[in-house]
């Protein structure tokens, strides 16, 4: 079978778990996609750890990495039971705990103090001076660059129209590197020139970019299409097709950013895919690298648009 016939199923397979994932978002106040998220961010923080390990000369703390990684989607967990609490029943005394939670301006910053405190003073005590630094900020970047953007998808998904947000930010992520794959395959003549990336030619990226834009419109108008009677306020938050032109071009730029980020990472590390749990992909970390920058992008620009307009 081939690398390019591995890659459709697989993508394929995810999708489909993905969707029934999106069907029963409230089922079980949301556990199952909590452990979902779990299990993808730990995978893609153990390869970040394997290919950032140095040996003696500084590796991440993997334990703490992961305790706190999982602190973080928690936190993000809390918001999204927040949001749900019309939808969901729940104790009282567990509904004032997390509207308390929600009070606390931005809760994610004291656990990174807590995390920073405890990644240095571990790094301190139990590991060689040499490497000490890297020891910790290792550790740490590891959880910010995988853990943190997958939380974001929970207070995502429970936005006005936070189905369409999630699933339209992630086509135009998924549809991005799809078209830059078969375009550079078909057309590529001309190389971008990128030291982390010497494969990918001009073509490949401008096929992306425009591959993903039609996509994304086609998406729009199929939504609106399988929804007739969607409310104004729903209306609000879905993109005109100017805006979508424009914030797919964005979320494109961005996507070859991610892929670009991710590159470099395994460049350092001299090896060719972060692992090879996904047929035809690699890693975790291969296949969601630029979902990684796309989804924060994305959810912090639908909230703003949602606190602005309605």
């Amino acid at each position: 079978m081939g690398e390019t016939t591995k890659r459709i199923i697989a993508g394929f397979t995810i999708g489909g778990f993905v969707i029934l994932l999106l069907n029963s978002l409230h089922f079980l106040y949301g556990l199952h996609a909590l452990i979902f998220i779990l299990i993808i961010a730990f995978l893609g923080i153990d390869e970040y750890y394997r290919m950032t390990d140095r040996g003696i000369n500084g590796r991440p703390i993997r334990l703490l990495g992961f305790i706190f990684a999982f602190l973080f989607i928690l936190s993000y967990y809390t918001e999204f039971l927040y949001e749900s609490r019309s939808i969901l029943t729940m104790n009282e005394t567990f509904l004032k705990f997390i509207t308390t939670y929600q009070e606390i301006k931005n809760p994610i910053i004291p656990i990174l103090v807590l995390f920073l405190i405890f990644a240095k003073t571990y790094s301190m005590m139990f590991r060689p001076l040499d490497g000490n630094t890297y020891n910790s900020m290792s550790t740490i970047t590891g959880v910010l660059y995988v853990a943190l953007p997958l939380a974001i998808i929970l207070p995502m998904l429970v936005l006005v129209e936070g189905i369409f947000v999630f699933v339209y930010t992630a086509l135009a992520t998924i549809m991005t590197d799809v078209g830059a794959y078969f375009a550079g395959r078909w057309f590529g003549k001309h190389n971008a020139g990128l030291k982390v990336s010497p494969k990918k030619t001009w073509e490949g990226y401008y096929g992306g970019v425009i591959f993903a834009n039609l996509f994304n419109l086609g998406f729009i108008y199929g939504w609106l299409y399988f929804h007739p009677n969607i409310s104004q306020q729903s209306l609000t938050v879905i993109p005109s097709y100017i805006e979508s032109i424009i914030l797919t071009f964005i979320f494109s730029l961005i996507s070859i950013f991610g892929d670009l980020v991710e590159s470099a990472i395994k460049r350092d590390a001299k090896v060719k895919d972060s692992s090879s749990i996904i047929p035809g992909h690699g890693g975790i970390l291969d296949l969601i690298d630029a979902m990684l920058f796309t989804f924060p992008l994305g959810y912090f620009y639908f909230y703003i648009k949602i606190k602005f307009l309605l």
